[in-house]
C-alpha cells in the first residue's frame, strides 16, 4: 500500500544514498573494532587525520571541519593532549589563539592506522579495478560537492 503512494522516482536515487550510508556504518565499524587495539575511538582517529592534514589550524577551525560544537571539540583535543599525541601552541601573532599540532608520541598511532587502513582496503575493496575506484572516487566527490553546495543554501 505504502509503495503505490511513493513517487517512483524517489527509489531511483534512494539506492545509492541508502547503499552510501550503509557502506559509512561498516566502514566505521571496522574501523573502531581495529581502533580500539591503539586505545582510539572513531572521533579521536576523524581529528586526528584532520590535524594531519591542516597541522597547525585552531580549535574553532577543527570544530568546523568536523562540525562538532567548540565546547565538544575542546573536551576531545584536551583528551588527546592528556595521550601526548597533539599539543596546542600560541599563534605567532595573536596569543589568544592556539594552534593544534601533531607530537613524536602519535607515530606509533599513525603506524597502526596505516596497517589497519591497508587491511581495510584490501577487505573492501576486493574485486575494484583501479580505473573503477578512480570513476567511484569521481562520483563521490561530486555527490559531495553537492551536499555541501546544498548546506550553504
Amino acid at each position: 500500500m505504502i509503495r503505490a503512494t511513493t513517487d517512483t522516482s524517489y527509489r531511483d536515487h534512494s539506492d545509492l544514498i541508502y547503499l552510501m550510508h550503509e557502506l559509512s556504518r561498516l566502514v566505521s565499524t571496522h574501523a573502531d573494532q581495529h581502533l580500539a587495539k591503539a586505545g582510539l575511538t572513531h572521533v579521536q582517529w576523524w581529528a586526528m587525520m584532520h590535524i594531519y592534514e591542516n597541522e597547525g589550524l585552531t580549535q574553532t577551525q577543527l570544530a568546523d571541519l568536523m562540525q562538532m560544537g567548540r565546547a565538544s571539540l575542546g573536551k576531545l583535543v584536551e583528551r588527546l593532549e592528556s595521550k601526548s599525541w597533539i599539543e596546542r601552541r600560541a599563534d605567532a601573532s595573536d596569543s589568544r589563539v592556539r594552534r593544534i599540532f601533531l607530537l613524536h608520541a602519535a607515530i606509533p598511532l599513525f603506524r597502526h592506522m596505516t596497517e589497519e587502513g591497508k587491511l581495510l582496503f584490501q577487505d573492501f575493496l576486493a574485486g575494484i579495478s583501479s580505473d573503477e575506484e578512480k570513476r567511484l572516487l569521481a562520483g563521490l566527490r561530486k555527490i559531495r560537492s553537492n551536499a555541501v553546495r546544498g548546506q550553504e543554501r
